[in-house]
């Protein structure tokens, strides 16, 4: 008996357990997405990215598109109770099965405001430069 035991033990780790974790970042309008100053894809309204992740923790998300203000934002990719300590390693390596764990976010992005006319600019150095305390 106890060999049997023994040999379950030792063939457990090699059962098909794993935990996928993956990462959906959504936005607004078509855009290219940065995670951590990395590009990881383009958006569009159909088809956000989707990431591969190992570590939880603080994301910095970045949405890029032209005609709009870039947007960024910390993203907290909290450890779900099945992945905290002892539990993590029954369900990262004991567990007959896959489990998924998905975060999302949306990022809604933020059109460009018209540029202003260069004279306008320009006035407005002018009177600047000058210390004329009336400008607009």
């Amino acid at each position: 008996m106890p060999s049997r035991l023994f040999l379950l033990l030792l063939l457990l780790p090699l059962a098909p357990a794993c935990v996928e974790r993956e990462f959906v970042i959504e936005t607004s309008e078509p855009a290219e997405v940065f995670v951590d100053g990395d590009w990881v894809g383009s958006t569009s309204p159909q088809a956000p990215v989707r990431v591969a992740f190992d570590d939880y923790g603080t994301r910095q998300v970045t949405a890029r598109a032209p005609g709009f203000l870039p947007s960024r934002r910390a993203v907290e990719l909290d450890v779900p109770w099945y992945q905290v300590f002892p539990l993590g390693l029954f369900s990262d390596v004991l567990w007959p099965g896959t489990i998924r764990d998905v975060h999302s976010v949306r990022i809604t992005l933020e059109r460009r405001g018209e540029p202003r006319p260069a004279s306008e600019v320009a006035r407005e150095a002018r009177s600047f430069a000058e210390g004329d305390e009336t400008r607009e």
